[in-house]
């Protein structure tokens, strides 16, 4: 394994701590009100450091939007690791979803600052590739075992999909995020349950 060198080490800790400034003002002030300038002084940097690991502002929206849907699914996938039943894990992800809209400690960038700076096509492959992509095969598991009464889960997940990040809109917007929560959990679960395949 080869060891890094100390530039190198500098290098990516500079990158990190600019991504890292970058989410905390895109969430604190949203996109179109952060400057480069709020980035590189959170971040302890020069202008030029930003330039020389970033061409833009809107790559580092990219960039850091990426990091949060990877994290949210190693969150999801920890959440039901130790559940076998394929009902319980595909509930369980959704749950998990709605659960991560009302918790602080899981900051986010809107989601219309992300859609309107990436472009949609962009946010829904980024998406596609993680949240998404986790609840297709946590769908296709249903599938798989005869379990949910339909033909393929591609459709499924595109609906389910579409209703969490309603709900995630929603609970954003509500007064009682708690109360926002569980009502929409209870709609999803009806919702899931009521495609059971008959035995």
């Amino acid at each position: 394994m080869t060891r890094k060198s100390r530039k190198e080490e500098y290098a990516e800790t500079t990158r990190t701590a600019l991504l890292d400034a970058a989410l905390d003002q895109f969430i604190q002030k949203g996109y179109a009100k952060t400057s480069i300038e709020d980035i590189v002084i959170q971040a302890r940097v020069t202008r030029g450091a930003l330039y020389h690991h970033f061409s833009s502002k809107e790559e580092m929206l990219v960039l850091v939007y990426e990091k949060l849907a990877k994290k949210l699914v190693a969150v999801i996938q920890n959440a039901i690791k130790d559940k076998t039943d394929p009902w319980d894990r595909a509930i369980g992800a959704c749950l998990v979803f709605l659960d991560y809209c009302v918790d602080p400690k899981f900051r986010s960038i809107r989601l219309n600052d992300a859609i309107g700076v990436m472009g949609f096509d962009q946010w829904r492959k980024i998406d596609s590739s993680y949240t998404m992509g986790l609840l297709k095969s946590l769908l296709q598991e249903l599938t798989d075992s005869k379990r949910i009464a339909i033909q393929t889960s591609d459709y499924l997940a595109n609906l389910i999909y579409s209703l969490l990040v309603e709900s995630a809109l929603t609970i954003a917007s509500a007064k009682d995020k708690k109360a926002a929560r569980d009502e929409l959990a209870a709609l999803i679960k009806k919702i899931l349950i009521g495609l059971k395949a008959e035995k």
